[in-house]
């Protein structure tokens, strides 16, 4: 399991990525789209044919093998349900995934509403962003953290930025805090040279302002004190992981000797061994990382399980939902939209809300 061997200078981070598949990359979805649409036809298809076959014409090998053909059929229009479900209906869904920790030293509730991975861009409009903003003014938790990823970067120059702004509607109403994912950079890669890993445009400086502009706190390996209902803890926002560029000096600032919960907001839960290593120095200060990234594996089949597995060296079991990393608490959430393919299967995009006690 390996971790960044240090922190990315920002001098070093690259502004742009390589536009060596600029064609590839800015026809991305239509690419997608197409896939699908083959596979539909491909499958739908043959199964309409012998089933007409099958009614129709008395003599013909569906006619004679009756029971086969129409086993066959079956099969192909259930991936045709299927792959129209997946790319369709569930990435439109919106869950609330409601979820419960017990903190040492909090015990008045402390609600939060934690969402990753808005991508906004290719197939997440505004519309999308303004049922998630309405979802979470329903819930109406105390605070709202977003675990980056909040543009899917390409080179395609449009206005996804401005998909952000039903967010402003939170953000008046509710203390909300943010922190950039792999995307803001434009990184998709752990590729063993650091250079490599950046392979779309760097946007991080311009996601940062629009969500700031929005009223949101946009932390970048900074610390907030936050004291909701007579309870304090320390929220500490990290840097992206992939360009190792998560730095804990501001943590050990301004922990000092303040006896105080510290929770991690950070985009990738492979943080956790980052996390773990600055515990075992200063005394086990981080109790809870908070993360996305993983989409939960975007799909995942019964009996099978995460389809879809990211770069980093995790195991499957922390793809989503509640674990445990030497006495460190780890809840990842499985994202509120999708990257690459608009794909969703048995795996909803949601909203958490966390109820810490």
């Amino acid at each position: 399991m390996r971790a960044p061997a240090g922190k990315q200078e920002a001098s070093e981070i690259p502004t742009l990525g390589t536009k060596n598949n600029l064609l590839i990359i800015n026809d991305m979805d239509k690419f997608y789209d197409i896939l699908i649409l083959t596979f539909i036809a491909a499958t739908a298809l043959p199964a309409v044919i012998l089933l007409y076959h099958q009614r129709r014409t008395p003599e013909s090998w569906e006619q004679k093998n009756k029971k086969l053909s129409s086993i066959i059929s079956y099969l192909l229009l259930l991936g045709t349900i299927t792959v129209l479900y997946g790319s369709l209906i569930e990435p439109k869904l919106l869950i609330t995934n409601y979820q419960t920790l017990d903190l040492e030293d909090i015990k008045n509730p402390i609600k939060i509403g934690l969402i990753s991975d808005l991508h906004v861009g290719d197939f997440n409009k505004e519309i999308d962003i303004q049922k998630i903003a309405n979802r979470l003014l329903e819930l109406n938790p105390d605070l709202v953290f977003i675990a980056g990823d909040h543009i899917l970067t390409n080179y395609k120059e449009d206005d996804r930025l401005n998909y952000l702004k039903p967010l402003k509607e939170v953000a008046k109403k509710i203390p909300t805090y943010a922190v950039n994912g792999n995307h803001e950079y434009g990184v998709g890669s752990d590729d063993d040279d650091i250079q490599k890993r950046f392979r779309l445009p760097n946007r991080n400086r311009e996601v940062a302002k629009a969500m700031r502009d929005l009223g949101i706190k946009y932390l970048i390996n900074d610390v907030e004190k936050i004291t909701v209902k007579d309870e304090s803890f320390l929220l500490f926002g990290s840097d992206e992981y992939l360009i190792n560029a998560v730095d804990f000096e501001n943590l050990k600032q301004d922990k000092g000797d303040i006896n105080m919960p510290v929770i991690m907001l950070s985009h990738n839960p492979a943080v956790i061994y980052l996390a773990n290593e600055y515990n075992l120095k200063n005394e086990n200060d981080i109790d809870l990382v908070l993360s996305g990234h993983t989409h939960g594996g975007q799909v995942r089949l019964p009996f099978i399980g995460v389809l879809q597995k990211i770069e980093s060296d995790i195991p499957l079991s922390w793809y989503q939902g509640f674990n445990e990393f030497n006495g460190i608490n780890l809840f990842v959430t499985s994202g509120a939209n999708e990257s690459g393919t608009r794909a969703r299967l048995f795996n909803p995009p949601e909203i958490v809300l966390l109820t810490i006690n």
